[in-house]
């Protein structure tokens, strides 16, 4: 870079910033025949040694001492004489004879007609730099010659042998490679490993090549590569760095076929591990050589127990000859049928079961055991004979216990009493330090209080009654007032109170009532193995969890009274939906029954579209009113037995309208509406009453439509036979994207044939 010294606007800041430099900086005056130093900074005297004073006047060469045959001599001297930039490295040596590498970087500065006027140079140390540069060519050069001699040795090996540098690329690969992946050595120095390797494994590997490079010890390492006809090989690796050296040494092996077998005896042993049936590998002497987790669940046996005994201790007697029969053909080579038999666990319970006996062959075909396997029908055999002996009621029992079932579910999703009790009891176990505490509940009409929750006992409590007035907490209940007793052993107790207090170590009581409303609800006990007295702050705290316990427990009964009247208006609302159902078969003879079937298909088609059991009661109470609208249709165009006019066909089609008109003001059967309102729309549009098409109809009205039409076609009419359950399956598998949702008619195959 050129400069021109003479145009600077500031010698003064120039000269500080030389000053400051913490480069070695000279300048030398070009006009002058021996170039002799007119500036030298700080730095440069520290770099030389030499004063200032030393410095100005003389030619930078007397820096090279006696060492004038250097070839970088030559580049300055023709740099000077053409008036160019140069950059070279220099020996130098310092005041005190010490030498040391100077990189110079010389300038050109000229005067504003271009004229050389001086020379600035800008000297740095280099020699550590330099040497360092040296090591590391002698260090390369060495490692090249050990690989050169490393890779003639390990061309003998079997075994695949590689180095690696810290890039992951091949430095070294013995001839092995050739037989193993299909590459010759010259094919795979200096790609990369990730060249070859299987992409899946491609980050493990270079997290273990790093836990090498790290010098951290490495387990065995199996992964995959990629052959050069494309197959998969896997490799075994162990690797080693060299101290000192960035190269990674690895030997790989060729583990495919015993990996193969490994996961193949791997994964029949967790089919057979993780099986629910019980698995006994019999030997050739009937004794039992293997017992699978579920044979244990199922006889009660550890293997430990069962290994090495005779099969036939599970086998009553009866069953003996059978089995012994059975696996006697399977040690011809036989495969038998399954049959049903008898077994004893080990607390002589007998079970029923089904067996299946079959060889265990070598990979010779010889065979080398039996393999029996067994699971329990105990309980299918029970339900077998449980489902015939239900009578004709059947279905009323599935719909009560449907019924129950999500009563069940909204109990739990409300909260539990005993629950929310024992939390309470939870923290005045944590806050107030107790060391066990209880709620008992009053029953009103039996004037007793019965343990209903309990924390800190071995004894169980819960289940027991105290009559009211009785015992501790029978008086707290019958007073309305706390009882404080710091030591329990200073008054009388029943006997068996005296008894369970002894055993538990229990020394002070507290017990208070449980009051809401003026209404006592039950008693909150707080024991105390030690003496205790409690403080204002305790029984202020206390006082907050005993009215939470009240608040809790009078919840409780005013959900369960309100669930109570729910369930009765919920039985009314669909006793009234089944009585017009009932009245509008009644009023078209033609359709009787229809309602009722058509809306258990329904709801057992939309259960199985993923319908939720909240969506599945509008379902139902949609299909029972589907047809609600034709009360407002004269019974001269509904009950008609010829076919209707132009006028009388749009009279009937209003039927969806009226349905709308009739349910919409009922608040509770709008969620039903859909159904009634919609089922006479079509896929393609071509429906009504409003020409609805595709996914713009509710699905619960789509569903609903295939399922009215499959009734109508298979049920009698006074003008044609009743169709057959295939012929009316046709014709709706061929309206399919018509009439009908493709979808639903698929799954309204599938669930009428039982799939």
């Amino acid at each position: 870079m050129e400069e021109h010294l003479l145009s600077s606007p500031d010698f003064q800041l120039l000269r500080q910033a030389f000053m400051a430099s913490v480069t070695g900086i000279v300048i030398v005056d070009a006009q002058q025949p021996d170039l002799p130093l007119i500036y030298a900074n700080p730095a440069f005297e520290r770099l030389s040694g030499y004063t200032v004073t030393e410095i100005i006047g003389r030619n930078c060469r007397f820096l090279q001492g006696k060492d004038r045959d250097q070839g970088a001599r030559h580049d300055i001297r023709a740099a000077l004489t053409q008036g160019q930039s140069v950059t070279t490295v220099l020996r130098n040596y310092r005041k005190d004879g010490t030498m040391f590498q100077n990189e110079l970087s010389l300038s050109v500065i000229r005067d504003v007609t271009g004229i050389v006027t001086h020379f600035i140079g800008f000297q740095k140390d280099v020699t550590e730099e330099t040497r360092a540069q040296r090591r590391l060519e002698k260090s390369e050069e060495h490692s090249q010659s050990v690989a050169a001699a490393l890779q003639r040795l390990l061309d003998l090996s079997p075994d695949l042998i590689v180095s690696t540098g810290s890039d992951d690329r091949f430095v070294m690969v013995s001839a092995a490679s050739s037989r193993l992946l299909g590459y010759l050595p010259e094919e795979m120095i200096g790609h990369s490993v990730l060249d070859f390797m299987h992409p899946e494994d491609d980050t493990a590997s270079s997290a273990e090549s790093w836990y090498s490079r790290a010098g951290r010890a490495t387990t065995t390492v199996q992964n995959r590569w990629l052959h050069r006809d494309g197959s998969v090989v896997w490799m075994e690796w162990s690797a080693v760095m060299v101290p000192g050296e960035d190269i990674l040494y690895s030997v790989g092996r060729d583990v495919t076929q015993r990996r193969a077998a490994e996961e193949a005896e791997s994964f029949l042993v967790a089919i057979v591990q993780a099986s629910h049936n019980a698995i006994i590998g019999l030997a050739l002497d009937n004794t039992i050589r293997f017992w699978n987790p579920s044979a244990e669940a199922l006889y009660g046996y550890t293997a430990a127990e069962a290994i090495g005994r005779p099969v036939t201790f599970l086998v009553p007697v009866e069953f003996q000859d059978l089995e012994i029969e059975m696996i006697e053909r399977s040690k011809q080579g036989q495969r038998g049928q399954p049959f049903e038999a008898s077994r004893f666990t080990k607390s002589g319970q007998p079970i029923q079961v089904m067996v299946t006996i079959a060889p265990v062959l070598d990979a010779a075909g010889q065979v080398i055991g039996v393999s029996e396997i067994t699971w329990d029908i105990t309980a299918l055999r029970r339900a077998e004979r449980e489902v015939q002996a239900l009578n004709e009621g059947l279905q009323e029992q599935l719909a009560h216990v449907t019924g129950l079932r999500e009563v069940d579910q909204s109990i739990a999703a409300s909260a539990d009493l005993n629950v929310t009790l024992g939390l309470i009891l939870d923290n005045i176990m944590q806050h107030l330090k107790a060391d066990a505490v209880t709620v008992l509940l009053l029953e009103q009409h039996a004037l007793t209080l019965e343990y209903a929750v309990e924390r800190g006992f071995t004894t169980a409590l819960r289940g027991l009654k105290v009559r009211l007035g009785e015992d501790l907490a029978g008086q707290v209940a019958l007073n309305r007032q706390p009882i404080l007793i710091p030591d329990l052993r200073t008054v009388d107790v029943s006997p068996t109170w005296r008894a369970m207090l002894e055993k538990e170590r229990i020394m002070a009581y507290y017990g208070a009532p449980i009051i809401i409303k003026g209404k006592v609800l039950g008693v909150i006990e707080v024991l105390h193995r030690k003496p205790f007295e409690p403080s204002p702050a305790w029984l202020e705290s206390f006082d907050d969890f005993d009215n939470q316990a009240a608040i809790a427990v009078d919840s409780s009964s005013l959900f369960a009274e309100l669930e109570r009247r729910n369930l009765e208006l919920r039985l009314a609302y669909d006793e009234t939906i089944e009585g017009w159902a009932r009245a509008l078969d009644l009023r078209d003879k033609e359709t009787e029954g229809h309602s009722r079937r058509v809306t258990e298909l329904t709801v057992a088609l939309c259960q199985r579209l993923g319908l939720y059991p909240e969506q599945l009661v509008q379902v139902r109470r949609g299909a029972l009113l589907h047809d609600i609208g034709k009360m407002g249709i004269p019974d001269a165009v509904l009950l008609k037995p010829g076919p209707l006019t132009d006028e009388e066909w749009i009279r009937m089609k209003q039927h969806p309208e009226y349905a709308l008109d009739l349910l919409s003001p009922i608040q509770f059967l709008r969620p039903a509406m859909d159904i009634p309102q919609y089922h006479h729309e079509k896929w393609d549009g071509s429906g009504y009453p409003l020409g609805l098409q595709g996914w713009a109809i509710p699905m619960t009205a789509r569903a609903f439509a295939v399922v009215d039409v499959y009734d109508a076609l298979t049920s009698t009419r006074p003008y044609r036979e009743a169709w057959t359950k295939e012929g009316a399956l046709e014709y709706i598998e061929d309206s399919a994207g018509t009439h009908f949702d493709p979808a639903v008619v698929q799954m309204f195959i599938r669930m009428l044939q039982g799939d």
